[in-house]
């Protein structure tokens, strides 16, 4: 949801993620990339300095700009810098968490006129809308779907605070978990509560917490029809209290239903033997089914390995869509970031699998962000995935020439083989001149030296010192990268 930004923030997000992906960045090449003039890039990058702190822009005549971090700073901190600060995102937030009551107020907080603020929300209005709701300024409430503003809100408040406990107070926490569990309890009834680790419990917060204020502030949304659990935590009169005293909102069973309904749809199958039995009545849910089954299946015997995680990856494949109303990003898309890191690691991906999972999620709206996120649950629940793509990675065939005896280059072979994982193999070149080099450079993917003097036309050199470090090893796979993307 880029466009959401002004055009301003826009931009300079664009170009700060031009620059957290590669190294230096020539200022004609970011220019011609972001199709902007150098001066505009210069005062792009005054701005940026103040939003990014501690990282910095490094400038330089020869080499361009680049970006420099701290130990600390990633990707996650970008998008979270410009969700704080981008005054469209407030906007949406405030009047979600129904913050203030007439546009005057908001207007005075955002410190940007009334007029403004109209304009803003008719641009804003007709990107939402095709998230299945719209701002509603004579209400002050989003007004749609309620399970598209609860996944919308929910993935916002999970990229701009990260962990629950940014958001929210120790107390509210506590009250929240305490819904939570029970929750998974009903949803998952044979899981115990100690297999709730903290990526699902800090996902369960901010869900929960999201569902909580469409309650409270946004009642013409409320899901008709919602069939009735019994849930034992409204017997626990201290946390039906405590539940109000934190949040203004009574803990009924109406409510309880609701949150429970938004989280988990009347579609969600519990467990595995729960899918055994509803596809012996029902074919559609039979289809699908097989599918997942055969791929999995296919997965084992393709890669060589079993699923020791069979049944929770098949059941979080299966569920996936029947908990998916819309986007699974704001800003920030890191299933597909991780497919992009895994291309980039092992230099090849297998595109049936992706073709696959298409085949899965065929029918649903949102099938891109269901088949980036299948392939996370796939390889962050299977890990020997990764190890056989790590068997599997072609290998770059890579001469190297230094400046020093061939004992040496035949033990920085074995180094660079080694700690590249067997991406390079490397052979030292037994030469007289640097002419005679030009003759042999077709035969290899790539020169590795220490010489700069050396160049080739249609041959990458990759120049490093005599003893290889952590940035010799980034060119390396920056080489590596390249010559399988075009190949």
């Amino acid at each position: 949801m880029k466009e959401i930004l002004s055009s301003r923030f826009k931009r300079q997000l664009e170009l700060i993620e031009l620059l957290a992906d590669n190294d230096w960045v020539p200022f004609t090449a970011a220019s011609e990339k972001l199709a902007i003039p150098i001066k505009t890039l210069k005062s792009d990058i005054i701005e940026l300095e103040t939003l990014l702190a501690p990282a910095t822009i490094e400038s330089s005549k020869k080499y361009g700009i680049r970006l420099t971090t701290t130990i600390n700073f990633c990707k996650t901190s970008i998008y979270q810098k410009f969700l704080k600060n981008s005054v469209e995102f407030q906007l949406i937030e405030k009047i979600f968490l129904h913050n203030f009551s007439t546009i005057v107020d908001l207007s005075n907080n955002l410190y940007i006129s009334v007029s403004t603020i109209k304009r803003m929300v008719q641009r804003v209005n007709q990107l939402l809308q095709l998230e299945g709701f719209t701002i509603n300024l004579k209400k002050m409430q989003l007004v749609g779907d309620p399970r598209s503003i609860c996944n919308f809100m929910q993935y916002y408040f999970s990229e701009k605070y990260g962990i629950a406990e940014s958001l929210l107070t120790p107390a509210q926490l506590k009250i929240l978990d305490e819904i939570s569990l029970e929750l998974m309890k009903y949803a998952k009834p044979n899981r115990s509560s100690c297999e709730l680790d903290f990526s699902t419990l800090n996902r369960l917060r901010f869900y929960t917490y999201t569902t909580i204020n469409l309650l409270k502030f946004n009642s013409e949304n409320h899901l008709p029809d919602i069939p009735d659990k019994n849930f034992a935590i409204l017997e626990d009169t201290y946390i039906c209290d405590e539940f109000y005293s934190q949040f203004k909102l009574t803990l009924s069973a109406s409510n309880l239903n609701t949150i429970f309904s938004l989280i988990f749809s009347d579609s969600y199958v519990d467990s595995f033997t729960s899918l055994q039995k509803i596809i012996e009545i029902d074919r559609k849910a039979y289809l699908k089914y097989q599918k997942i089954d055969s791929l999995l299946r296919e997965i084992e015997k393709r890669m060589g390995c079993q699923c020791d995680n069979f049944e929770v990856i098949f059941m979080r494949l299966y569920n996936l869509d029947s908990q998916t109303h819309g986007r699974t990003y704001i800003l920030h898309d890191k299933n597909k970031e991780f497919l992009t890191s895994i291309k980039n690691l092992y230099g090849h991906f297998p595109m049936e699998l992706i073709q696959s999972l298409q085949a899965i999620f065929y029918s649903n709206p949102y099938k891109e962000y269901l088949i980036y996120e299948s392939i996370s649950i796939l390889f962050t629940n299977w890990p020997n995935l990764l190890d056989r793509l790590e068997d599997s990675s072609p290998t770059l065939k890579a001469g190297l020439l230094f400046n020093e005896r061939m004992e040496y280059m035949e033990m920085l072979c074995e180094r660079i083989t080694y700690y590249s994982r067997g991406r390079f193999s490397c052979t030292p070149l037994r030469l007289t001149s640097l002419a005679s080099l030009e003759k042999i450079a077709a035969d290899y993917d790539c020169i590795i030296t220490n010489i700069p003097e050396i160049h080739l036309d249609n041959i990458p050199v990759v120049v490093i010192p005599l003893i290889p470090d952590a940035k010799s090893f980034d060119k390396l796979m920056l080489v590596y990268e390249e010559h399988f993307d075009k190949n």
